[in-house]
């Protein structure tokens, strides 16, 4: 655990050095002042050394006054070099002023000033001399070999000035900053950090040429995620590794040694599209002060889920999932971070009603987010028994519960597979969506919402994560079709349009998420094998694998026949939906209950049963 009053000793103990070596260099610098004036240094005690000592402990004073003993020097800059300047000013104005009222003294002028000039060269020699020294090496060992990997900065803001003198004090990092390149064609031509800035992204071929990089690291505070592509694609056409600076936002705050560090830049920064505006407001409205349930919980939505709810302030959380696994790395996750009162880890499928029964009504849920999914495509086309139970009647048993407990709302995490389905696990998740439209009724107190929306990155055995592990295997990386596109977001993302949608809800809707273009499957294996470093079709093969059972080259968030509304939200749409043929969901859900309960028909007969109410187009049975 980190130890406050060890930090504060240290920093004691590193200002008392510092303020030693200044007390020693300060007097060695008026005994120089004397040697020029008199030629001879008399050590008798006198005006003269009187006014010394006073001069010491006044320049300390005002390093004091000025801050001077609290910056991290080798990060410093220009205001921190100003400071020392206005320290030693403003001691060379008050030695003269006491000079001058007090007849004691009577000391020339010219030593005043000798001293003063004198300490502020100490004073600087001794806080930049890892500086001056390491600039001194740079330009006698520029001619030889480095041993370090030449990079280029890409932002000539304070950013990526504080990376480059971080990087030059820090040779153990591996890299040598050579260059700045930057956008603004008033910083071109101009030194920072003894590095010049030689251009803006037309540059970027020609400057790695020049100086022998291979990595380019974007140090610009406050990027977007568009401005962040078009930068991403122009180092990408020259064949650079791509860095960012970790922590950009908090660069101003501190010059801590974890806010100026590079990182690998994500494929979530990526995205073709700007990030959503977040509306607290409508979160707190839904979450803060409830007392939230989650199904699914430790999936990858489901734990997000989680994770906002306590962040937004929940009154309390209840962790509903059968994966012993995933809730234990959960609360050891939440342990750290929540009272362990503030949330409840339930073990529990929700394919068995008493269990379900028994959590909400020892919880009393206010909002249940219903996340528990089989999601698998190829899976539950050779499962079809499994999708059923678990996506069909397993959602219905939750809603049945949250009638008899007196939820307040429920909310369906539903997917785009739902639409238009041509495999079993979308159907599946239609047949969910048609029980909540279904449950809407004016008897009911309970409030029934779904949100659809498409892939998110970095879900367990989405393409992100499988990609990044056949990278790492030195690939192929696999991609069925050279064509495939569809629908990303990022997982915080799109749990945040999902809190909100859900505070949007009044019954009976499905609410759609705006996920801007669809992006094709093979860039973004390309885009992944570039960003860790390698050469797609050179260092990693991309080897096309044909469609599997029940997989669309592209991905639909409506129906054709749905029509969609805005809603306050410019993230989240409201689709139009037909009304539900009561009688003809009840007649195949008894079917498909019959079905897999004494499993007299097939898989095929199965799927006959669902595809009679959920539109087949994509369907061949």
């Amino acid at each position: 655990m980190h130890n406050k009053n060890y930090d504060k000793a240290n920093i004691r103990y590193y200002t008392l050095i510092t303020v030693l070596k200044d007390i020693l260099a300060f007097a060695i610098a008026y005994i120089l002042a004397l040697f020029i004036e008199h030629s001879v240094i008399n050590f008798e005690l006198g005006p003269r050394y009187i006014l010394g000592w006073i001069a010491i402990i006044t320049t300390i004073t005002f390093l004091f006054i000025t801050k001077n003993y609290r910056v991290i020097w080798r990060y410093a800059g220009t205001s921190e070099v100003l400071n020392v300047i206005l320290a030693h000013f403003l001691t060379g104005i008050f030695l003269l002023l006491i000079n001058s009222i007090f007849d004691f003294f009577s000391v020339s002028i010219a030593l005043i000033i000798l001293y003063s000039f004198f300490a502020l060269s100490f004073s600087v020699l001794l806080r930049f001399y890892r500086s001056i020294f390491t600039t001194l090496y740079r330009k006698i060992s520029d001619t030889n070999p480095h041993p370090l990997t030449n990079l280029i900065i890409y932002g000539a803001g304070f950013t990526g000035s504080t990376l480059a003198k971080r990087l030059i004090h820090n040779s153990d990092e591996g890299y040598n900053p050579v260059a700045f390149l930057d956008d603004d064609p008033k910083k071109v031509k101009q030194t920072i950090a003894g590095l010049r800035v030689v251009g803006g992204k037309e540059s970027i071929s020609d400057t790695m040429h020049k100086y022998h990089a291979s990595t380019i690291a974007i140090a610009i505070n406050n990027i977007n995620r568009e401005q962040l592509r078009n930068i991403y694609i122009a180092c990408m056409n020259a064949y650079a590794t791509i860095k960012v600076v970790s922590k950009m936002s908090d660069a101003t705050d501190t010059f801590n040694t974890d806010a100026i560090s590079l990182k690998n830049i994500n494929i979530e920064d990526l995205l073709h599209r700007p990030e959503h505006k977040l509306d607290v407001s409508l979160i707190n409205s839904l979450v803060k002060n409830k007392i939230i349930m989650v199904t699914g919980g430790a999936g990858s939505i489901g734990s997000e889920l989680c994770r906002q709810a306590l962040e937004y302030g929940c009154k309390n959380l209840i962790v509903y999932d059968h994966f012993e696994n995933g809730i234990f790395e959960l609360n050891e996750e939440f342990i750290r971070k929540y009272d362990t009162s503030s949330y409840s880890l339930i073990i529990g499928t929700i394919k068995d009603r008493e269990k379900l029964r028994a959590t909400m009504e020892r919880f009393r849920p206010d909002v249940v987010f219903h996340a528990a999914a089989y999601k698998h495509v190829p899976l539950m086309e050779s499962n079809v028994d499994e999708a059923i139970k678990n996506n069909v009647f397993g959602t219905n048993n939750v809603i049945e519960q949250c009638i008899e407990s007196g939820v307040s709302k429920f909310i369906l995490v539903s997917t785009d597979k739902a639409v238009n389905p041509a495999n079993i696990m979308g159907a599946s998740k239609r047949l969910a969506e048609l029980i909540v439209q279904s449950k809407t009724t004016d008897t009911c107190n309970t409030i029934f919402s779904a949100v659809r929306f498409g892939n998110v990155l970095g879900s367990s055995g989405s393409v992100i994560p499988t990609f990044i592990k056949q990278i790492n295997a030195g690939g192929p990386v696999t991609v069925t079709h050279r064509n495939m596109k569809r629908y990303f977001m990022t997982i915080p993302e799109a749990v945040k349009l999902v809190l909100q949608a859900g505070a949007l809800a009044n019954g009976g809707e499905v609410f759609v998420l705006d996920m801007g273009d669809p992006v094709f499957v093979y860039d973004l294996a390309t885009d992944l094998i570039r960003l860790s470093g390698m050469v797609p079709g050179k260092d990693i093969k991309i080897l096309i694998t044909g469609l599997r059972p029940g997989e669309k080259l592209f991905e639909e968030l409506r129906f054709n026949n749905e029509d969609v509304d805005h809603t306050t939200h410019s993230g989240i749409f409201i689709c139009k939906l037909e009304s539900v043929n009561l009688e003809l969901l009840k007649t195949t859900l008894d079917k498909l209950q019959r079905a897999i309960i004494t499993y007299n028909l097939s898989a095929e007969e199965i799927e006959r049963i669902i595809f009679e109410i959920v539109p087949n187009t994509y369907r061949n049975i």
